[in-house]
């Protein structure tokens, strides 16, 4: 059973995919960046959907070693196995290789500045969906304020939390990443409708 600050050791494939429409739904993402698809095993590290998306991983090959975002999900994936993009295979292997013995750590994420709150199309005062990015490491959990009592959010396989019947107030929440740092903070009111995902910069730090 791998664990956080473990050595993974397993294989990588190279793929063209993930750039775009990912089942992690970290659009967009420059074409030039040095990206991977994640087993199931560990981007569902501990039982939790989507646990390590937007994970930040350094990885060895035969050729050297690169650093890479996991955008997306590596369904037929065995153990520590990555679906990485060309030009981060190329700097670990050769690509007529096809598949390369490969070993990863999860680092921390090369991020500044604070949090940003995702909220996807379609959320409004009643269902809500909520995505952390530029974060140090991945939120695992969230908590959100409702009627003064904490509700815990669901983490869903498209890596968004589930926030609902939170009406038009604003919404104090508390999150807690995969290393165990917790943070609170406020989102504002959800609008009454959302016809496409937008962005909300936060005030803390993680």
């Amino acid at each position: 059973q791998w664990e956080l600050d473990d050595i993974c050791y397993g294989y990588a494939t190279a793929t063209g995919s993930g750039y775009q429409g990912g089942a992690l739904l970290l659009d967009p993402i420059p074409q030039n960046m040095e990206i991977t698809a994640l087993n199931r095993n560990q981007l569902d590290y501990r039982g939790v959907k989507a646990s390590l998306a937007g994970a930040y991983l350094k990885v060895n090959g035969p050729k050297g070693s690169t650093v890479v975002y996991v955008t997306d999900l590596y369904p037929e994936g065995g153990d520590c196995a990555l679906d990485l993009s060309f030009n981060a295979f190329e700097k670990i292997g050769d690509l007529r290789d096809g598949k390369i013995n490969i070993d990863w750590t999860l680092i921390e994420a090369p991020v500044n500045g604070n949090v940003i709150y995702r909220i996807k199309e379609g959320s409004n005062p009643y269902w809500a969906a909520v995505q952390f990015r530029n974060v140090k490491y991945p939120v695992i959990e969230m908590k959100y304020m409702r009627n003064n009592q904490w509700i815990a959010a669901q983490k869903t396989d498209y890596n968004h939390f589930i926030v609902e019947h939170v009406g038009m107030n604003d919404i104090p929440i508390e999150f807690t990443d995969v290393k165990g740092n917790v943070l609170s903070d406020t989102l504002p009111p959800m609008s009454q409708s959302t016809s496409s995902a937008y962005l909300i910069t936060g005030n803390v730090q993680l």
